[in-house]
């Protein structure tokens, strides 16, 4: 089943709240986004939902097979559900790690504002991990090999 690329970025623009990096151009926005969407796949609880994965980033599409398939609208609401969780992840990593750098650099005021942002964002990231890994147990819970008849 092919899908574009375009229909995950776009809804990963509603979780992503970066005003810097939605100032970008768009090419270099699409650049960033295809990096993400590439290190998502690269997670082994990811990767294992596809029997077969396929990116062509000259024509910004992804041609897969999941595993236990139910239906193509059913099957690509999933991807693109689960994509747009994990592009979210990637984009939120370098920004804790960035304040985990640099709030004990700044002055006491600030360095408890910043570290009161690093703790919401570590939980925002600790949710959003959650939320993927439900999703793909979950849906391997339902659709798999092993059960003849659908939940």
């Amino acid at each position: 089943m092919l899908l574009p690329y375009e229909k995950i970025f776009s809804r990963s623009r509603g979780l992503i709240d970066d005003p810097k990096e939605l100032s970008l151009d768009i090419n270099d926005q699409i650049e960033i986004n295809t990096e993400r969407l590439h290190n998502v796949v690269g997670d082994p609880r990811v990767r294992r939902i596809f029997s077969s994965i396929t990116f062509d980033d000259e024509i910004q599409t992804i041609d897969f097979t999941l595993n236990n398939p139910v239906d193509d609208a059913s099957d690509s609401d999933y991807v693109v559900g689960i994509f747009t969780i994990g592009m979210t992840i990637e984009w939120l990593k370098p920004q804790v790690n960035s304040i985990r750098r640099t709030s004990f650099v700044i002055g006491t005021d600030r360095e408890k504002k910043l570290l009161d942002n690093y703790k919401e964002m570590i939980e925002q990231l600790d949710s959003l991990k959650t939320e993927l890994y439900k999703r793909i147990c979950n849906r391997g819970y339902m659709y798999n090999s092993y059960i003849n008849e659908r939940v």
